[in-house]
């Protein structure tokens, strides 16, 4: 019974909080949405329920607690290097069942790339590969909201979808001058 009044409470201040930032008709959806989607709505980790609640554009005021809970969350691989085998990265980069970055990001030298994110085309020959650039890129794709809240782009690591390793492999995939990603054309480029 507890559990359930907790509940009830629960989904009676998301809704409060919500009154203020959504128009009647969004609000009447949510209220008609039902129980399933009710349970989701009130049980988003924090972070993603501030980005709900501001429709993924947070108040300036807000921006740098979260930023700091953002970069909190990244872990770095044991070995403290952040660029690994980029044969690996290519792989991982270019899985549809594990990152499928390419979906999203134009540059792979193996499929057609996407146009959601930005071009990542030779992205470590115009970039280098400074220990700056590899934490920046390790970062990113490790917890892309430490440095855009709220983006759409997949949080990799923060999210538990690739281990440290991972990423440092995809990391040196998209900075290692060697890599196929840097030597071979990107499909579709000109």
């Amino acid at each position: 019974m507890r559990k359930v009044l907790v509940a009830l409470f629960a989904l009676a201040l998301a809704f409060a909080l919500a009154q203020r930032y959504f128009t009647e008709e969004e609000l009447k959806r949510i209220e008609t949405g039902g129980k399933a989607y009710a349970e989701v709505f009130v049980g988003q980790r924090p972070d993603q329920a501030l980005c709900s609640i501001h429709r993924n554009r947070l108040p300036a005021d807000l921006l740098p607690k979260f930023l700091e809970e953002q970069r909190a969350l990244i872990k770095y691989p044991a070995s403290g290097k952040l660029m690994g085998d980029w044969r690996k990265g290519g792989a991982i980069f270019n899985d549809l069942r594990k990152a499928n970055c390419f979906s999203c990001h134009f540059g792979s030298p193996e499929h057609l790339g996407g146009d959601v994110g930005p071009s990542l085309e030779k992205y470590g020959l115009k970039r280098g590969q400074s220990e700056a650039v590899q934490r920046y890129t390790y970062e990113v794709i490790y917890n892309s909201w430490a440095y855009f809240p709220c983006t759409v782009m997949y949080r990799f690591g923060a999210q538990g979808l690739l281990t440290p390793e991972e990423i440092a492999d995809v990391v040196a995939y998209l900075l290692d001058p060697e890599s196929d990603f840097n030597t071979k054309p990107a499909v579709g480029s000109k």
